[in-house]
Order: C-alpha cells, then structure tokens, then sequence
C-alpha cells in the first residue's frame, strides 16, 4: 500500500471514529444538563477535567512508540520494537503509581481548589474523582498497545475501540441518569469502561499485531528508555504547555467563578470536537513522515508541510464558520435556550481561537514526526504563560469569557512564536520558506471567509435563524465556490477527484 494510501485510510478512519463519538456526544450533554441540577453538572465536568491530568504523565511516551515503531517496522527490526514497547509499558506503569498519588492528593484538595462549591456535593466529588482518576491510571500504561497500531498505520481496531469505549460509556451515563443514580454511581461506570477498556487493548495487541510488534512484562532495557525519555522530554514539556492552553481553563472557572461553569463546558464541546476532526484528519502525517523521514530531502518535508498546512486551514474554516455564525442555535437546539444563552459568547471566542491556534498544527505533527520538537518548544511555552496569565486576570474581572479571551490572545501569540523562532530553528530538516508558508499555505485558504464579511451585517446572533435563507445560501455558495476554485489548486483538485474515483470503483466492485 503507497505512503500517501495509508494516511488517506488513517484519515478516514479517524474521521469515521470522531464522527460516531460526536453522535455520542451529541446525545450525553442534554441528558447531563436535563438530569442535574446546575451546580451538579459543573462537579462532574469538573471531575473528568481533573481525571483527564492523569494522561499528562503519559511523558510523550505514547506518541513516541508511534514514531519509533514505524520507523523499526520498515526496517524490520522486530527486536528493536520489542524492547521499546516492553520498556515504554513498565515507564508508563511507574507514572501510573505517581497518577494515583496526584489524585489522592486533588481528592483531598477539592474544597479549596473549588471554594464555591456547594459543600453537600463535596462528599460525592471526591470519591467519584478517585474512582475515574484511579481507573484513568490504571490504563495509562495500555495505552502502550495502541500506539503499536499508530506506528503500524493499522487504524482499524484503535477505531473500534474508541468507538465502544465511548458508545458503552454513554448508554452507561444515559441509564443511571434515568435511574437517578448519583455522581459517585456515575462515576463508577465509567472506571468500569476505563478497566475495560484497557483490557480490551491488550487483547487487540496479542491478537493482531504481536507477530510484527512483541512485548514482555517487566522487561527494562536502558538504551531504549533513554531513547524514549529522550525524544519524549521535549513533548513532555509540549503536553504541559499543552494543558496550561486548553486543560486548565474549566479549572481556572471553576476556582474563581464556580457557576459558569458548566456553561462554559458546553461551549467546550463543539469546539472540542473540531479540534478532533482536525487532530483525526492529520494524525496520520506523524507515522507517514516518520516512515519516509530516511528517504525524503528535508525540501520534500517541508513541500508537505505547506501543502498540509493549506488543507488544514481550509478544513478549520470549513468548520469554524458556521459553529460561529450558528452559535446560539446549535446550542439551542442542542442543550436548550437556557444554557444557550449563557454559552454562545463563550462558543464563538473558542472556534476563533482553535482555528488560530490548529493552522499550526501540520507543521507540529511533522516537526514531532522529525524528532525536532525540541526545537520547537518555545511557541508553546511563550502561548501558554501569555493563556494562563491573561485568563486569569481577566477571569476576575469579567468572568469566564475572561479565559476564552485569554486563550484567543494566546494562540496568536503561540502562532507568531512558531513563524518567528521555530520555523528558523527546525530548516534543517524541515525547509519551510515562512513567505511561502504565509501566502501558500495560511492566507490563501484564509480567502474563503470573505463572503462571511459581507455576511455580518445581516447577523442576528441571538435568533433560531441567523439570516434569511436567500442571504444564508448565497453565502454558501459563495464561500464554496472560493474554496473550490481559489484556495484550492489545480493539483489538490486533481488529487481530490481521482481518491472520490477510487472509492466510488471500489464501492462498485464491491456490489
């Protein structure tokens, strides 16, 4: 199967697992939001955001395997690939020790992380947060056997299991909701998937993939952890600049403005979900550079870089304009008039802000692939203080939105580090003219939004229908029409129809 093949296919596949996770996620909020009271389902976002700090002791590990895997398996160095795996498993269990400790320890600290909080619920907080932060650390280190799939480009069984993890966890949530089970009963149900889950990953791999990729319990090879530690630290810090931008601003609410909480955690959703689409569309590129990084100039790497950097822009317009501009519909239609109100604002700053923040993206995920991420690094640090910093200052003096504005300045910021520094540092392997990554790659997709201009005039914001139908399909049309035509190259054109022609061939073999 050709290099370019196999990210179409990882593409899909992850587009095909984001999809059937958003109908999950579709389905989940109304029933939180209509089943518990205010103050209630600002707990619960409350405790999956702390559980989710567990994977921040992930180290990088993770992505590493991908890279080193894909790498070992085209040069077919089986054993290789059996002491990095088997090594990364026992690093990823001794953080997973360390995860407990830090969950005990926030369980503890709940009344004065969150002083607003009701003191009834505080009780139920902690226990429920033990339950999910234990199981999340509990699987951390199964995460080992999925990343073999990453490294093999084999896309399918990560796919399946993503999508009965969040399936099963759902309907879990759906029933005990109608059952008016409480936080902690919740809770429960979803240490249960997580057990599972990690259960689950660990037969996937003795099943399909041990052949090419082995593993050894307690096994610890020195070469290789130094490798891993190695080429992880830098993503380590990556992660934790990472978790000061986009993992800390429901937290930051939930200390200094604990009732804006849960709406600010629906506007989370559909912003979240568009940076899975883009993480699921690209993801891909990691293995593929990774692959080709022997053979390939770094004029090559860096061709691909724009050229992604050109998709990725227009795929983050393609999706940000209408969450924008739909707002407060979606939301109304989706959780209801009341939560609409207080989420849209918050909706609108965030889609801004992870549109900035992802036209970076492609060139990360091939600076990651390249193994100079360390090089990188100084975006993301300089991004994240800026967030952090601003949100919390402003946070205390026009609330939450404070922090959505914070993360917006910053994605500009972590932006221009990336034009001004990092691009320098990373030519040698990565040859990236900045000219030509601004006008090719950014301002050329950045051209589709001008029909959105001509649009804000007849913007009503807070209505069921933000325009009139004639005003809302020209815009359609015409923002298409630009994209297509204008942002689009001849040879993307090309591309695009001749895989539609494939498929459609196979579809027809098929039947």
């Amino acid at each position: 199967m050709s290099r370019k093949r196999k990210v179409l296919q990882g593409s899909a596949s992850n587009l095909i697992r984001v999809l059937l996770s958003m109908l999950v996620s579709l389905v989940l909020p109304p029933f939180l939001v209509h089943h518990m009271a205010a103050s209630e389902y600002s707990a619960w976002v409350l405790i999956l955001q702390l559980s989710a700090y567990v994977n921040l002791l992930d180290f990088g590990l993770q992505t590493a395997i991908g890279k080193y895997v894909a790498e070992y398996d085209a040069a077919g160095q089986r054993d290789a690939s059996h002491s990095l795996v088997s090594t990364s498993f026992t690093l990823l269990a001794l953080a997973a020790t360390v995860a407990c400790t830090a969950v005990a320890g926030m369980a503890l600290s709940v009344p004065k992380l969150f002083h607003q909080m009701p003191a009834a619920l505080v009780p139920e907080v902690r226990i429920a947060l033990l339950a999910v932060g234990l199981s999340a650390a509990f699987a951390l280190p199964f995460g080992t056997f999925l990343s073999t799939f990453t490294g093999l480009q084999q896309y399918f069984f990560p796919t399946a299991v993503s999508v009965f993890t969040r399936i099963g966890t759902a309907s879990a949530l759906v029933f005990l909701l109608l059952m008016h089970c409480s936080l902690v009963q919740l809770a429960l149900a979803m240490a249960a998937f997580n057990v599972a889950t990690a259960a689950i990953q660990f037969l996937g791999w003795q099943r399909l993939v041990k052949q090419r990729v082995d593993f050894s319990f307690l096994f610890f090879d020195r070469l290789s952890a130094v490798k891993l530690l190695k080429y992880g630290s830098a993503l380590s810090v990556w992660s934790l600049a990472s978790f000061f931008i986009s993992s800390l601003d429901i937290v930051i609410i939930g200390h200094f403005r604990y009732a804006d909480t849960g709406f600010y955690a629906i506007a989370n959703g559909p912003a979240n979900f568009m940076l899975a689409l883009v993480s699921s569309a690209f993801g891909p590129l990691l293995p593929a550079v990774s692959s080709m990084q022997s053979s390939a100039t770094p004029i090559r790497i860096g061709n691909l870089g724009i050229k992604m950097t050109r998709y990725c822009a227009l795929f983050l317009f393609v999706l940000g304009l209408p969450l924008l501009f739909f707002a407060y519909p979606v939301l109304s239609l989706w959780v209801g008039k009341r939560y609409a109100a207080q989420s849209a604002l918050y909706l609108e700053v965030l889609v801004l802000c992870n549109v900035v923040r992802q036209l970076a993206s492609p060139y990360i995920l091939v600076v990651v692939a390249t193994g100079k991420q360390h090089l990188a690094i100084i975006g993301a640090i300089i991004e994240a203080l800026v967030n952090v910093t601003l949100s919390i200052w402003l946070v205390q003096r026009i609330g939450a939105v404070g922090v959505a504005i914070g993360t917006l300045v910053g994605a500009f910021v972590g932006l221009a580090m990336h034009l001004l520094v990092s691009i320098p540092l990373t030519r040698k392997v990565i040859q990236l003219d900045r000219t030509h990554f601004l006008l090719h790659g950014i301002a050329r997709p950045l051209l589709v939004i001008i029909p959105s201009l001509f649009l804000l005039p007849f913007w009503r914001r807070t209505a069921m229908l933000p325009a009139q139908p004639g005003v809302l399909a020209l815009w359609v049309a015409a923002s298409a029409s630009i994209a297509w035509q204008v942002v689009l190259t001849a040879e993307d054109r090309f591309e695009f129809l001749s895989f539609v022609r494939r498929l459609l061939y196979l579809r027809l073999e098929r039947t």
